[in-house]
């Protein structure tokens, strides 16, 4: 009789610890993903074959934001940005498209007077760019003092969703790491996201984008997180600039316009910091913090939390040609595997 009790028990714990990995969900399954996070989606020559090398079967794309209303754009208290355009390319209409919607933490307070404008887009954007779609996803910094808005939202939402196009619609949230300590959302999965983990206004953070010791601190609340989960990865780099007194100036996500190479107009002064020699005006950059995500790092990361979660389906973020081309065909393989 012992032996049953700790056969059912050990049975329990190992089906426990499977529910991760293989939950009674269509939607989560292990495929290769990307993000897609441009306002015109058109992809170049590499990233179609990017797709193809790597068996991508499913792209999330970044459809367009929701912020406060600034009084202009119409009697909503929220109001759309950046909205993606698409091409008439067919390189990616073969995948499965994934609206994602960022909304902010001071738009999604106010969520009531925009859900059903928000549903709305959604499907007169798919309509009207041939595009067919079975989820939707939400990417949202809710905190405690937010958490029941955004969760309110994201059932208004399924409802409304499930209105204008006719058929029951799926939900997935973006999870940050400081929110795997709380309850997690109404969603059918959620793609955790294994970048942004310092900060980068900090003058002494050493890499905001990926550092380990910032992920190690929440790694505990995975093997009892009660939702199937996604991870998502970096593949990008950034600049951070700071003035003569290490205040933050800007980030520069896109276009670097100093060359580390040039010892005559930059100092090294090592973890990727330098300093712009001579004298600047006040307020202007003087430091500079080239910050980028080593192979060596993004696996070590990937390691340490299906160490305590499981395997997990990996996303990329994101599709980008000049980020992605750093990187070798083994090591792009590494982080799907």
């Amino acid at each position: 009789m012992r032996k049953v009790i700790l056969f059912c028990v050990a049975a329990l714990m190992c089906c426990a610890g499977c529910r991760h990995q293989n939950p009674n969900n269509k939607l989560y399954r292990n495929e290769n993903s990307v993000y897609f996070w441009r306002t015109w989606c058109e992809l170049n020559d590499y990233e179609a074959q990017f797709l193809v090398n790597n068996t991508i079967q499913t792209m999330y794309v970044r459809f367009f934001d929701v912020e406060p209303n600034q009084g202009w754009y119409s009697k909503d208290k929220c109001r759309p940005v950046a909205t993606v355009s698409f091409s008439d390319e067919q390189s990616f209409k073969n995948l499965n498209i994934v609206p994602v919607i960022f909304i902010t933490p001071e738009a999604i307070v106010d969520y009531t007077t925009f859900t059903d404008h928000l549903a709305h887009r959604v499907y007169a954007m798919c309509v009207k760019n041939g595009i067919k779609i079975k989820e939707v996803q939400f990417d949202c910094d809710w905190t405690k003092n937010t958490r029941d808005a955004y969760f309110q939202f994201l059932v208004d939402v399924r409802e409304a969703l499930k209105t204008y196009f006719g058929r029951d619609i799926a939900i997935s949230s973006t999870i940050r790491l400081h929110q795997l300590a709380q309850t997690p959302p109404a969603v059918d999965y959620g793609v955790l996201m294994c970048y942004n983990t310092g900060d980068f206004k900090d003058f002494k953070t050493k890499n905001a984008i990926l550092d380990v010791k910032d992920v190690q601190p929440y790694v505990k609340y995975l093997k009892h997180y009660a939702l199937p989960l996604k991870l998502a990865l970096p593949d990008y780099s950034w600049s951070v600039e700071f003035d003569a007194n290490q205040s933050f100036v800007q980030l520069n996500r896109h276009n670097r316009w100093w060359d580390e190479k040039d010892t005559a107009q930059l100092k090294n002064l090592g973890d990727g910091m330098y300093e712009i020699i001579g004298d600047v005006p006040d307020k202007a950059v003087k430091y500079i913090r080239h910050e980028t995500v080593s192979p060596e790092t993004l696996l070590k990361a990937k390691s340490l939390i299906e160490k305590n979660y499981g395997k997990m389906p990996i996303v990329l973020y994101h599709l980008d040609s000049v980020q992605l081309s750093k990187f070798s065909n083994d090591e792009i393989k590494a982080f799907f595997d």
